[in-house]
C-alpha cells in the first residue's frame, strides 16, 4: 500500500527528469553530477536526490565513480528513439493535469469530467488556445500511433480489401502503415481540415498517390466508396451516442461485404492490473460519457449502429481490433 502511495512522487520525478532532459543528456554516456547540475541549470545537492530517487526505480544508475548512467528503462526517456514516452511524461506532469488529477474526487462524486470544470474549456478547445500544452499530447499521439501501427498490420489481414478509409486518422500515418505493407489498397484518409491539411506520413510513405485525403468531420458523414473503415482509439474520446453516430456513419458507407474496424483498448473482466483500467480514468477526467469500455460495452455500440461485432483480435499493442459487419 505505502509503494503504491509513495507512487506519485516518482511519476513526479520522472516528468521533471523529462523537462530537463536528463536521459538525452546522458545519451553519450554517464556524466557527473555537477556536469548534469550545469547543463541544466538546477541545484546539484536536489538533482542528486531526484536522481537518487529514479535510480532506485531502475532509470539511472550511480557508477562507482560516482557518474550518473542511463539504463536501458531510462531511454525510454530521451526524446529521439522508437520507444521514447518523455513527451507523455510531459503531458502527465504538466500542472495543468496535475490541477484535473486533484479534482478526481469531484469527478467521482458528480460525475461530470474536470478538466472543463478546472480550466473552463473542453480539452480540445483548451488545446487550441493553449499550444505549449498541446505540443507535447500530439507529439505524444504521433508516437504512440507510430508505436502500435505494427501491431495492428500484423495482426489483421487487410488484404482481401480494394480501399481502407482511416476515419479520424490524423495525418495518416496509420493509413500508411496499412498501405505500404499491402501494395493492391487504396486509402481515404479523413480528418477535421486542419489536421490533414499536411499529411506527411503520406508523402514520407510515398503512398500519397494512392489515397484521397478529405478534411471534414466523421460525426456528420463520412465518405463512401471504401470497404473498409478503420477508426483508430477515437471511440474512448466519446459517449455512447457520439460513438454510436461515428460507427454508425461507417455502417451507412460500407458495402455489405465490407468491415469496420475499430482499434481500442478492451477494459478485461476480472481483478487483474491493465493499462486499459487506468486509461479509463483519465477518459473520465477528461471528456464527458468518454471511456475504455468492456467487450458486453463495444457488443451494444456495434448493434446500435447497425453492426455485428463479428471478433475482436488482440495485439501486440495494448489495443485490439474489434471487427463489425454490417447488419
Amino acid at each position: 500500500m505505502l509503494q503504491m502511495l509513495n507512487a506519485g512522487f516518482t511519476m513526479r520525478a520522472l516528468c521533471v527528469a523529462a523537462e530537463l532532459k536528463i536521459a538525452d543528456r546522458l545519451a553519450a554516456g554517464p556524466r557527473t553530477l555537477a556536469e548534469l547540475a550545469t547543463a541544466t541549470g538546477t541545484h546539484q545537492q536536489s538533482l542528486g536526490r531526484l536522481l537518487r530517487l529514479l535510480a532506485g526505480a531502475g532509470v539511472f544508475r550511480e557508477e562507482p565513480d560516482g557518474r550518473i548512467a542511463l539504463t536501458p528503462l531510462g531511454k525510454c526517456l530521451r526524446s529521439d528513439g522508437p520507444d521514447s514516452v518523455r513527451d507523455w511524461a510531459l503531458y502527465l506532469g504538466s500542472p495543468q493535469l496535475w490541477e484535473v488529477l486533484g479534482a478526481l474526487r469531484d469527478t467521482v462524486t458528480t460525475g461530470e469530467p474536470a478538466f472543463p470544470r478546472v480550466h473552463g474549456l473542453p480539452l480540445w478547445d483548451y488545446m487550441s488556445e493553449h499550444p505549449d500544452f498541446a505540443a507535447p499530447f500530439h507529439r505524444w499521439m504521433s508516437q504512440q500511433s507510430a508505436q502500435h501501427n505494427a501491431a495492428v498490420v500484423a495482426a489483421y489481414d487487410f488484404s482481401p480489401f480494394r480501399v481502407v478509409a482511416d476515419i479520424g486518422g490524423g495525418q495518416g500515418s496509420t493509413l500508411a502503415a496499412i498501405l505500404q505493407a499491402n501494395p493492391s489498397l487504396r486509402g481515404i484518409l479523413l480528418d477535421l481540415p486542419q489536421v490533414v491539411a499536411h499529411p506527411a506520413p503520406l508523402d514520407e510513405a510515398g503512398i500519397a498517390p494512392r489515397c484521397e485525403v478529405i478534411g471534414g468531420d466523421m460525426l456528420r458523414a463520412v465518405p463512401e466508396g471504401a470497404d473498409a473503415y478503420l477508426v483508430k482509439r477515437i471511440l474512448m474520446s466519446f459517449g455512447d451516442e457520439q460513438a454510436t453516430t461515428i460507427l454508425g456513419n461507417c455502417a451507412a458507407g460500407a458495402p455489405a461485404h465490407g468491415r469496420v474496424l475499430a482499434v481500442e483498448m478492451v477494459l478485461p473482466a476480472g481483478n487483474e492490473p491493465s493499462p486499459a483500467k487506468t486509461f479509463d480514468v483519465l477518459m473520465l477526467l477528461q471528456h464527458t460519457g468518454a471511456r475504455i469500455r468492456t467487450e458486453a460495452e463495444f457488443t451494444e455500440l456495434f448493434t446500435a449502429a447497425g453492426l455485428r461485432l463479428t471478433r475482436i483480435i488482440p495485439t501486440a499493442s495494448p489495443n485490439s481490433i474489434l471487427e463489425g459487419a454490417p447488419t
